[in-house]
């Protein structure tokens, strides 16, 4: 639901998700840095605060953006074709399930992508604890912002606005570039994991986990890859060879619905 529809604003295409925030003052600072660089879709994710005087006060001119803020449960999370899930824990280059881009990167993968055509969510944990293991992972891709390992902890006002940064600078990205290729749709991309998750299937592994680590980690590499079309359907052709060979091609693999 919309907290206000009083006025329209031109936005830029991409979703800022706050999953459970706690501090209603920072609710007032997001949206006051959403408005400088013209993003106005905010979603709070299940809130554990409630817009106040104070989030009024210190949106100063972004008051329209905060009154624009929607409030929704986690089922939001499967409607868009790219979520960035962000986090601020340091990973290990051992740990690759939980290896993070920086917002910077971030920014120049999606430049690479059709913004009008595509959903794109940025997700960010409450303030206290962050984002669940859980929610990491499910996530198409994981982004941190490189900070001070002696003050590694920003507050939640202050890493959207680097993200929001990053992103604003999107439009001029892409006007320097074409794009001659469809990237890969999520019809497409879940057809390509169901693939993947039946050759997995069709593997021994020593242990449950290391074969769930495996679709984590291919879950991760797709997600940061932006495949296109024509990439996914080349995934699929090997996937299927793969399966041939194990013997394991009891049924056809899932093919994506074809779109125009």
């Amino acid at each position: 639901m919309l907290l206000n529809e009083r006025r329209a604003l031109v936005s830029m295409p991409i979703t800022f998700l706050l999953y459970q925030p706690e501090n209603s003052e920072n609710l007032g600072s997001v949206a006051r840095a959403a408005s400088n660089f013209d993003f106005h879709d905010i979603v709070l994710i299940e809130p554990k605060c409630e817009v106040s005087q104070k989030s009024r006060w210190l949106a100063k001119h972004g008051l329209p953006t905060l009154e624009r803020m929607r409030i929704a449960d986690a089922s939001i999370l499967k409607e868009f074709d790219i979520l960035v899930a962000t986090h601020g824990r340091n990973s290990t280059g051992y740990n690759m399930v939980r290896a993070p881009i920086t917002p910077r990167d971030l920014g120049e993968r999606l430049s690479e992508v059709d913004l009008m055509k595509t959903k794109i969510g940025v997700l960010f944990g409450p303030e206290g604890e962050g984002l669940s293991k859980e929610m990491i992972n499910s996530a198409d891709i994981v982004c941190a912002i490189p900070t001070s390992r002696d003050n590694p902890s920003m507050n939640l006002a202050q890493s959207v606005t680097v993200f929001l940064y990053e992103l604003s600078l999107l439009t001029g990205r892409q006007n320097k570039i074409t794009l001659p290729y469809r990237p890969m749709s999520r019809a497409e991309h879940d057809a390509l994991i169901a693939n993947v998750d039946q050759t997995i299937d069709a593997m021994k592994w020593k242990t449950r986990k290391a074969a769930q680590t495996q679709r984590i980690v291919w879950r991760h590499m797709v997600g940061r890859a932006f495949l296109t079309k024509r990439e996914c359907y080349s995934l699929l052709g090997y996937l299927k060879n793969v399966l041939h060979a194990k013997g394991a091609l009891k049924v056809a693999p899932r093919k994506p619905k074809q779109s125009a």
